[in-house]
């Protein structure tokens, strides 16, 4: 992630540059949570955000200690180094309320229960699906991911959810190219091997994540669809490969379009989630 490169500024940047750099730097702030690393999850000292966004230490430093003031940062009195404050959370909170999320929270535990296993809502973010709920599973033996960890559309059941049911991705298919970079030996290789999925998902919908993302991780998805038959979110039962063999995908598919048709009213008409 990069932002306008500075030349030689001093004094006060002007007011749209520093609305967009500090957009930039609490995207970079939320896109680190949950990562691995630091003495807190998603933690990151002035130097990091300099180095990430193209900034002069002095600029990074300015829009830190600006969101620190408004209380979108704080500061780890322990590391010295900053993270999202409970002026973000409380945002999120209302964005969460706004969108519907807190509505579709009893529909995503039933499936959970239903199941057995984790459950995830997300919705698309450019190129990446994102979690926004996560329902874990009771069972020791599961695979943990937090909500606003991004996933690559191509190699999960939530990101082949929204390829397959939004027309308007189409750029982003064609910017591909013929190979696929690999996240596991499972993932597609080439745009026709996908291709030849995004249609088989199409026709009995819901998708499957066969180890493609991670390795040990096996996943169903299905579109929560709008009026005119596009994703506007996706929800994704996910498992241990060794709980979840061919023939429980069959079982899971149901089960998770179902659920996402019960959301689907749920989330407010004409908001974009």
């Amino acid at each position: 992630m990069t932002v306008a490169k500075e030349s030689g500024e001093t004094g006060r940047i002007a007011g749209t540059q520093a609305i967009s750099r500090a957009f930039a730097v609490l995207h970079l702030f939320r896109d680190h949570v949950g990562e691995p690393g630091g003495d807190r999850a998603g933690e990151l000292g002035v130097g990091a955000v300099a180095r990430e966004l193209g900034l002069t230490l002095s600029t990074a430093h300015r829009m830190i200690r600006a969101l620190v003031a408004e209380g979108y940062l704080a500061q780890s009195p322990r590391s010295e180094r900053y993270y999202l404050g409970t002026a973000a959370f409380l945002l999120g909170q209302a964005a969460q309320r706004n969108l519907g999320l807190e509505a579709v929270r009893p529909v995503l535990e039933k499936l959970g229960a239903d199941t057995g296993e984790s459950v995830n809502l997300g919705m698309l973010d450019g190129g990446h699906a994102v979690i926004v709920q996560r329902v874990e599973s009771s069972q020791p033996l599961r695979f943990s991911q937090s909500p606003g960890t991004r996933l690559t559309l191509y190699a999960t059941s939530m990101g082949k959810v929204f390829l397959a049911f939004n027309t308007d991705l189409g750029a982003y298919l064609a910017d591909l190219g013929p190979k696929l970079d690999r996240l596991t030996p499972k993932t597609h290789g080439s745009a026709r091997s996908l291709r030849g999925d995004l249609k088989a998902i199409r026709e009995r919908g819901w998708s499957t994540d066969d180890e493609e993302s991670i390795l040990g991780v096996r996943c169903v998805g299905a579109p929560v669809l709008d009026a005119e038959g596009k994703a506007r979110a996706a929800i994704a039962v996910q498992a241990p490969a060794v709980r979840m063999p061919d023939a429980r995908y069959d079982e899971l598919g149901p089960l998770v379009v179902a659920a996402a048709d019960a959301i689907a009213p749920l989330l407010p008409a004409g908001h974009a989630i």
